[in-house]
């Protein structure tokens, strides 16, 4: 037996050295991606990478401040890549001042928040010590349809404004159509002491041409500000549409990979975050990655199902698998998701939890165009940030999947 230490090194078993990791791995907040093992800088570096957006884009910053992009450019910031549906704000003026408001009373026109989300546009303050104060602008509303309505306010001490739900509750209530908005507010945290809100009703039978913001006699009177007035049509309040005299709008996101090697099974699996308003809007209808062959008759996907989030696979226009972790995913909350896909086994994992396991159906083949954040047909945006997004040739195990859905 050779005890030299030459042959104790050959009896060593061997261990191929790993290759590169096939598939994509991209880091949409870094904008570090890699294919193939290969590492790439930059969107326009990604095979097949294609763009479009109609309108001016404005995306959120981790800072909580707004950065703009022109048409057609990704609005990728440091929180990863943007993608909202096709929107319109119908208020005239995003910051009016006082004089350009329709009714108002008791109402200033004041100095910027500190520390403004965006700089440069008017802020309005709302005096109800004497009575009403109110800010509206004149609107044509539908009968018995679903506006959302969002405002800036800055706070003085940063604490989160309140809506009020009545004429008596609160800092200050929406007014859509002329009837106070009172459903459940949404809210975010932007920079300084600034605070997104917003919220969503059904119009009455006759709305009237008034909305906005108005603070009754019996609210509080703590010194607030304004801005930020944007009034859109369902139930998604979306990034801002600066409208300077006539109603702003801006075309949905739509990004795309192509190029890819056509695949069969595959992993895919997201990191993303709702915003405006959580899975349960629009509940079948956000996407936050679809895997397809250039149809949508055959693909693999995330995104909100039945308000919760799940993975679907369709094989010639026919459903073949439904995964889902049940609860709803609020708006601002970080999501992590990765769904597998290979005839007879579909799987999802979120947030570190298994879906129940499917194990009949067909998978579909000749996979090679990736949308990010949007359906197969470009329609069903995220409304909200896609951060990284994973895409393997092959069905990961189950403890991948939980490890990719963290």
């Amino acid at each position: 037996m050779d005890l030299t230490l030459g042959g104790l090194a050959l009896r060593q078993a061997v261990v191929a050295p790993s290759g590169p990791v096939a598939g994509l791995d991209l880091n949409l907040a870094t904008d570090g991606h890699v294919w193939d093992g290969t590492p790439l800088e930059g969107l326009t570096a990604l095979p097949g990478w294609t763009y479009s957006r109609t309108g001016t884009g404005w995306a959120r910053r981790l800072d909580g401040t707004y950065v703009p992009f022109a048409a057609h450019e990704p609005r990728r910031t440091d929180m990863g890549l943007w993608s909202e549906p096709a929107s319109t704000n119908l208020f005239a003026r995003f910051a009016p001042s006082q004089a350009q408001l329709g009714g108002n009373a008791n109402v200033t026109t004041v100095t910027e928040a500190a520390t403004p989300p965006m700089a440069g546009l008017n802020w309005l303050a709302l005096n109800n010590a004497g009575g009403a104060a109110y800010a509206y602008q004149p609107v044509t509303l539908a009968a018995a349809t679903t506006y959302t309505m969002q405002m800036w306010v800055e706070t003085p001490d940063g604490s989160p404004p309140v809506v009020g739900a009545t004429s008596g509750t609160g800092d200050f209530c929406l007014l859509l159509g002329g009837a106070i908005v009172t459903g459940a507010a949404g809210m975010e945290a932007l920079s300084g002491k600034v605070w997104r809100v917003w919220a969503t009703a059904v119009t009455g039978g006759s709305p009237s041409v008034n909305s906005g913001v108005i603070r009754y006699a019996g609210q509080t009177t703590r010194a607030l500000k304004f801005a930020g007035f944007q009034l859109e049509a369902g139930g998604l309040a979306t990034s801002p549409m600066v409208s300077a005299g006539s109603a702003a709008s801006r075309g949905g996101d739509l990004a795309r990979l192509t190029d890819l090697v056509a695949m069969g099974e595959v992993t895919l699996a997201a990191e993303f975050a709702f915003h405006g308003g959580g899975s349960g809007v629009l509940a079948n209808g956000r996407r936050v990655a679809c895997l397809d062959d250039g149809t949508s008759a055959n693909r693999v996907e995330i995104g909100n199902l039945d308000g919760a989030l799940g993975g679907r696979v369709l094989t010639g226009g026919i459903e073949q698998a439904r995964c889902v972790v049940a609860g709803t995913a609020v708006s601002g909350a970080a999501q992590g998701a990765a769904l597998g896909s290979r005839t007879h086994d579909f799987r999802l994992a979120r947030n570190g939890t298994l879906s129940d396991a499917d194990m009949s159906g067909t998978a579909p083949a000749v996979l090679a165009r990736l949308t990010l954040g949007a359906a197969s047909d470009g329609t069903g945006q995220l409304g909200g940030c896609l951060k990284r997004l994973v895409l393997r040739p092959v069905a990961k195990p189950d403890t991948t999947l939980l490890s990719l859905s963290n």
